[in-house]
């Protein structure tokens, strides 16, 4: 694989090319295994992190709910602070003896660990079919090897404060409870700061992955009490509640989000998915669409296994191009560049604005690995 200097700082380290990406012959002979979840984490408003957890359970609106105004109490919504989720993950990593990587224990010597979250992952995932030029399409991740782990993050993420924006949240504060025999409660202010949020494992040929994400809720007629029992948790049926601006399409899984719908649910073994459609003035007037996640890639322009190949690909790139690396400072950039169809490297050495660990976690880390 030829590396190419840029003026920029950036070396060139593959080319994509839509032919090979997209090639629906070769299917690959691997596959993610079952996501499972290996810890639940509250974050609160105040940014602590805490394993006192109460699930939200789906209550579908009835239909005298609608129309549903998601514009009701926007004077009191609470946006979600400019923080890095993966500052976040980390320090429950740190916290915890279930979410940190113990090398010598858990992955076994051969295996090749992963810490990340299921955004990045997602849009990895994506990147196959975004190979047209356009700003929305180019990615930038930001990598760290240390104690034999690669730690994969997107380092700044863009927030939007307008109301459109809020239409999510208030869609799924009608549609969570606190129990399974309440109602939900839409009087109360909307704080996105407040997360419930697991850290999944899997597994994909030679890595281990470790991912965190946010859960919003389960199906279920009976509370759960024990949320440390994994065991009952990780049978659960779980559900994301996702809504849409009403075009006119006839078939809902058209919609060029709904790809995107998929990867998630897939990454953290969600069952069904419910999907709101919103009018421009932000009111839903028909009953939300539940559907099923198994069923999403049937009869679809995108194939999951090409997703799955194509991160296989992405984490061999990068275990490849830091084999040699083990700092918890040095960063590695990874762009993919859209126009000029290839991905792009840049080295941040030492301690730098662009370091991802805390000192906490690095601690930690080299605790759990027995690293020298």
């Amino acid at each position: 694989m030829s590396i190419n200097e840029n003026v920029s700082g950036y070396k060139v380290i593959m080319h994509l090319q839509s032919s090979e990406l997209t090639n629906q012959i070769y299917p690959p002979a691997f596959y993610l295994s079952r996501p499972k979840i290996r810890a639940i984490y509250n974050v609160t408003s105040s940014d602590e992190v805490i394993d006192c957890v109460q699930f939200p359970y789906f209550k579908e609106p009835k239909a005298t709910s609608y129309p549903l105004d998601l514009n009701k109490g926007f004077d009191k919504f609470i946006f979600r602070r400019k923080a890095e989720p993966y500052h976040i993950f980390a320090k429950a990593c740190a916290s915890s003896s279930t979410s940190c990587p113990d090398k010598q224990s858990a992955m076994g010597p051969k295996r090749k660990p992963i810490l990340t979250t299921r955004g990045l992952l997602a849009r990895i995932m994506l990147t196959p079919y975004r190979l047209k030029g356009s700003e929305y399409n180019s990615m930038t991740f930001y990598a760290t090897r240390y104690c034999g782990i690669i730690h994969l993050t997107q380092l700044k993420f863009d927030h939007d404060s307008s109301k459109n924006c809020s239409y999510h949240s208030k869609f799924a504060q009608a549609c969570f409870s606190d129990s399974p025999d309440l109602e939900p409660n839409t009087n109360v202010p909307v704080d996105e700061n407040n997360i419930i949020f697991s850290i999944y494992q899997t597994t994909l040929k030679e890595f281990d992955l470790i991912y965190s994400a946010e859960i919003q809720g389960i199906i279920s007629d009976h509370k759960i009490n024990d949320i440390h029992n994994l065991d009952e948790i990780n049978e659960c049926r779980f559900v994301l509640t996702k809504l849409l601006p009403e075009k006119p399409i006839e078939d809902i899984f058209d919609h060029p989000k709904c790809m995107l719908f998929w990867l998630q649910s897939y990454l953290t073994n969600v069952n069904d998915i419910f999907i709101g459609v919103r009018n421009l003035d932000g009111v839903v007037n028909t009953p939300v669409q539940m559907k099923r996640v198994q069923d999403m890639p049937k009869n679809r322009f995108w194939q999951p296994h090409i997703c799955i190949r194509f991160l296989h690909i992405m984490l061999s790139l990068v275990e490849e191009t830091m084999a040699k690396v083990d700092c918890p400072y040095t960063t590695y950039e990874f762009k993919y560049d859209c126009y000029a169809k290839c991905i792009k490297l840049k080295i941040h050495n030492g301690k730098s604005e662009y370091s991802l660990l805390s000192e906490e976690y690095i601690k930690k880390c080299k605790e759990r690995t027995n690293f020298k």
